[in-house]
């Protein structure tokens, strides 16, 4: 198939989004498939005329990754059977903020092909897509993603700059690790307050000492007023 024989409607929504480098697309005559370039998780994009089509589609799920569905109006936006249903204008920005919730989690050193290779772990935090967007969030303004590492020692939270230091005083040495992998965390500006992937806050008392100097410093006190 040619580009010139796509129909208006799949060059039309692929036009508002394929100048977004964070994916590779692959194009159909009725769907557009893009894959997250880091993660490999792929983002099915459905075209759907009307909203009963729409909702019919996002029951079609398959086993792995993101289902959206497009409608040509200009105001909706909510999320059917686990998918995304969305009118074109949002679909550019919701990919952003998809983008955005997919995060580094890890690495393991494997041998392939006779050389040694680093395979990297990511995590795509959709509770929190879906919390960040019912509460109109924005990243690096109301919170930061941020790894911690959990120690085989003394079972605390190390932030992921203090894991070297932290692990040499129980006489581990990071070089010799082949793996390490890490649990994301949200770090909300607003709460002053650290929450898990599950949106469940982590208190203090479980992160070590350093990472609680750290938190101190990175949160401050809270920006919003708690309701008595």
């Amino acid at each position: 198939m040619k580009y010139s024989e796509l129909s208006d409607r799949v060059k039309g929504v692929y036009s508002r989004i394929r100048m977004l480098d964070d994916y590779h697309w692959d194009i159909y005559e009725d769907r557009i498939v893009g894959y997250h370039r880091k993660s490999r998780l792929p983002v099915r994009i459905k075209l759907a005329e009307s909203k009963e089509e729409a909702e019919k589609l996002s029951g079609e799920k398959e086993e792995y990754g993101i289902d959206i569905v497009v409608l040509p109006d200009n105001g909706t936006f909510y999320i059917k059977n686990g998918a995304f249903v969305l009118s074109e204008r949002f679909l550019k920005a919701t990919l952003m903020d998809i983008h955005d919730h997919i995060v580094w989690g890890g690495f393991k050193v494997v041998e392939r092909d006779g050389k040694l290779v680093q395979e990297d772990f990511y995590e795509y935090l959709g509770g929190l897509l879906v919390r960040h967007l019912k509460s109109n969030m924005m990243n690096g303004q109301d919170y930061v993603f941020w790894q911690f590492y959990k120690c085989e020692k003394c079972g605390k939270y190390v932030d992921i700059e203090n894991v070297p230091d932290h692990l040499a005083k129980h006489g581990i040495n990071v070089a010799e690790k082949d793996s390490e992998k890490y649990e994301i965390f949200e770090l909300n500006f607003l709460e002053a307050k650290v929450f898990n992937k599950f949106g469940e806050e982590v208190p203090q008392s479980q992160f070590v000492p350093e990472s609680q100097a750290f938190l101190k410093e990175m949160l401050g006190e809270p920006k919003i007023q708690e309701e008595e």
